[in-house]
C-alpha cells in the first residue's frame, strides 16, 4: 500500500482516544473535577492557567491508562486527544511534574476527609451501592531513602512519618507507611482509605476508621469486618459499646483457643456443613468444605465464637506440620551423628533449640543418653616407662535420642483446618458468619493491585506530603477501576451476556477486569487534516474493534468520541 505525500501547506494530527472517553464518562458520574474544585482551598494571586482540580483529574486519568512518572505525564498527555481528558488544547503544554507536585502540595492542604465523605457520599448515591456490610485491612507502603528531615512529632496537621515499623514486603531494611483501606461488599468498591505512620500497629487503626465509617453510613447500621487486630478487647468493647456489629479472627493467644483446642481433642463433637464449593486449584480435584459450630462458651467479654473445619486448610496443616516434623528429624540426625556432649544438659539445650526453631515441641521429645568409656591416665608427670603407674577414669559423653509423641500428634490432626471467628452479631447464622468472611480476601486484592498493577512500591517522592496526597489520588483511582468492574458485570448479568470477547485472540472473558476493558480501547486514534491555519479540514478515526463497541453499548457510552452515531 502507498502513501500519498501532503502538501506543505497541510499537516495531519494523529491523537489517541483509546478508554479515555469511558474513563471520563465514570469521572463526570463521580463529580470529580467538581469535588475537587469546591474542596481544595483558594489559593493567593491570579487564577492559574492550568488550576489543581483539572491536575488531579488528569493523574488519576494518566494512573489508570499508563502508571506515568510524574515528569512523563505531561509527554503521555500530549499524545492524547485533549478534551477527552478534560483539558483545552491550550493546555497541554502547561503539565510537568511540578505542576503535578504543586497540585499533591495543594491536595495535602485539603481537608481530604471531608473530600473522601462528600466524594463516597455521592458514589453510594449515584451507583447504588450497599453499605450494609464493610471489610477494612491495611498493608504497608516501602520506600527507598532515609527521609531524615520530617515534620516533628509534636506538629500540628504534619504529613505522616515514613519510618520503619513491621514491613509486610518483607523489607525491614526500608521505611514505610501504613496504608488502610475499606471496601463495601456490594462489588468491593473502596469506601474509605486511610495512611498513618509507618511504626503504627494494625490494632490501633480500627476505632478511628470505625467512627469514620459511621458518618458515611450515618449511622452504626452495618457489618464491619477485619482481620483479628480487630480482635482486641479495646476495638470490640468500642464498637459493641455503641451498638455496632463486627466479626474478626479469632487470634490463637486468646486463652479461647486454646481452651476449645483442648476440648476438641478429648471430646467427640459434631460438626455440621456450611458451605461447599469446587476447588479453586484443581478441576478434577475434591470439592472445599467447609464445617462450622458455635463454642459451647463465649468469651471473656461475652461475644460469640464461631468454629470452623475447611478442608483444604486441613491438608495443607497437615503438611505445614508434617514438613517441620522432617526437617526437625533431619537437623537432629545431623547433630546426633556429628556431636558428642560432654554434659546432659548441652545435649538437651542443643536439641531443644532445634524444636523451637522448627516449631515441633509439642510433638516430639528429646531424651539423653549417656555412654561411658574407660581411660587410663598416666599418674605424675614425665615420659612413660615400665613403672609408670596408670589410674582407670570414667569419661562420660552424651547423645540424644528423639522420642515421638504420638497421642500429641493424634489430638493436633483433630485440630487442622480448624479456625474461630469472633462476632457480637447475634443474627448472623453460623453458615451467613463463614459466608460474610470469605469476601475478606477482595481487601487483600485492592492491596495487590495497588502495589503491582499500578506499582505504587516502593515510592520514590521525597516530600512525605506529596505521597500521602498521591496516596489519596489512587484510592481514586482503585475506586473508578472497581466502579467500571462492577457496572460493566452488572449489565451482563442484566442483559444475560455470559462473556465478553476481550481476552486475546478472541478468546471469552465471564468476568471482564478494568484493564481487559481499557485494553479493548487501547490504541483506536483520531487523525485531522489541519491547513496552515490549524483549520480543520477533515476528521476521521480508526475502525472501533467489535469488542469495544459491544462494552461502549453494554454501558451506554456515547460512540460519538470514536466517530460513530
Amino acid at each position: 500500500m502507498s502513501s500519498v505525500a501532503l502538501p506543505d501547506v497541510l499537516r495531519h494530527e494523529s491523537l489517541e482516544v483509546g478508554a479515555s472517553p469511558l474513563i471520563r464518562h465514570f469521572l463526570d458520574r463521580l463529580d470529580l473535577p467538581g469535588l475537587f474544585e469546591r474542596h481544595l482551598p483558594a489559593l493567593p494571586g491570579q487564577k492559574p492557567a492550568l488550576g489543581s482540580a483539572s491536575v488531579l483529574t488528569l493523574l488519576v486519568h494518566n494512573f489508570l491508562l499508563a502508571r506515568q512518572p510524574l515528569y512523563a505525564v505531561g509527554a503521555w498527555a500530549a499524545r492524547r486527544v485533549p478534551e477527552h481528558l478534560g483539558l483545552l488544547p491550550q493546555q497541554v503544554c502547561l503539565l510537568n511534574d511540578d505542576r503535578a507536585g504543586r497540585a499533591l502540595d495543594h491536595l495535602f492542604r485539603t481537608d481530604r476527609a471531608s473530600l473522601l465523605t462528600a466524594l463516597v457520599m455521592h458514589v453510594v448515591r449515584v451507583f447504588d451501592i450497599s453499605l450494609r456490610e464493610m471489610h477494612q485491612d491495611t498493608t504497608t507502603v516501602t520506600f527507598s531513602g532515609e527521609y531524615r528531615d520530617q515534620a516533628p512529632l509534636e506538629q500540628k496537621d504534619r504529613p505522616v512519618r515514613i519510618t520503619r515499623g513491621h514491613n509486610k514486603d518483607h523489607r525491614p531494611d526500608l521505611k514505610q507507611l501504613l496504608y488502610g483501606v475499606t471496601i463495601s461488599s456490594d462489588g468491593a468498591v473502596p469506601v474509605h482509605q486511610k495512611v498513618w505512620d509507618g511504626n503504627t500497629t494494625d490494632d490501633e487503626v480500627h476505632t478511628e476508621t470505625w467512627d469514620f465509617l459511621t458518618k458515611i453510613v450515618g449511622g452504626v447500621d452495618f457489618l464491619y469486618v477485619a482481620d483479628c487486630k480487630l480482635c482486641s478487647r479495646d476495638n470490640m468493647h468500642h464498637i459493641a459499646s455503641r451498638n455496632g456489629r463486627f466479626l474478626t479472627v479469632m487470634p490463637r493467644t486468646r486463652k479461647e483457643d486454646k481452651a476449645f483446642r483442648e476440648h476438641l481433642g478429648e471430646n467427640a463433637v459434631e460438626w455440621c456443613e456450611v458451605h461447599r464449593c469446587a476447588n479453586p486449584r484443581r478441576r478434577d480435584g475434591p470439592d472445599q468444605v467447609y464445617q462450622g459450630l458455635e463454642a459451647p462458651w463465649r468469651s471473656c467479654e461475652g461475644y460469640r465464637v464461631l468454629w470452623y473445619r475447611s478442608s483444604s486448610k486441613a491438608v495443607q496443616d497437615a503438611e505445614a506440620r508434617q514438613k517441620r516434623l522432617d526437617k526437625a528429624r533431619e537437623r537432629l540426625a545431623a547433630l546426633q551423628v556429628k556431636k558428642e556432649f560432654d554434659t546432659p544438659k548441652d545435649a538437651q539445650e542443643a536439641a531443644e533449640k532445634i524444636l523451637l526453631e522448627e516449631e515441633v515441641q509439642p510433638w516430639l521429645q528429646v531424651v539423653t543418653k549417656g555412654k561411658m568409656e574407660e581411660q587410663f591416665k598416666q599418674i605424675g608427670p614425665g615420659r612413660p616407662g615400665p613403672s609408670t603407674k596408670y589410674e582407670r577414669v570414667e569419661k562420660w559423653t552424651w547423645k540424644i535420642e528423639v522420642v515421638e509423641d504420638a497421642r500429641a500428634l493424634k489430638k493436633e490432626a483433630l485440630c487442622d483446618g480448624v479456625f474461630p471467628l469472633m462476632t457480637n452479631d447475634e443474627g448472623l447464622s453460623v453458615k451467613e458468619a463463614l459466608e460474610k468472611y470469605k469476601y475478606q480476601p477482595f481487601v487483600e486484592k485492592r492491596h495487590e493491585q495497588l502495589k503491582n498493577a499500578f506499582g505504587v512500591a516502593p515510592v520514590w517522592l521525597k516530600s512525605p506530603a506529596r505521597v500521602e496526597a498521591m496516596l489519596f489520588v489512587y484510592h481514586v483511582v482503585e475506586m473508578v477501576q472497581t466502579l467500571v468492574e462492577r457496572e460493566v458485570r452488572k449489565r451482563m448479568e442484566e442483559e444475560g451476556i455470559e462473556s465478553l470477547l476481550l481476552y486475546p485472540e478472541g478468546r471469552p472473558c465471564e468476568a471482564p477486569t478494568a484493564h481487559l476493558v481499557f485494553s479493548a480501547l487501547e490504541g483506536v486514534r483520531r487523525h485531522r487534516l489541519l491547513d496552515e491555519h490549524g483549520v480543520e479540514l477533515r476528521r476521521f478515526h480508526d475502525p472501533l474493534p467489535d469488542p469495544a463497541r459491544e462494552v461502549l453499548d453494554l454501558l451506554g457510552i456515547s460512540l460519538a468520541p470514536y466517530g460513530l452515531h
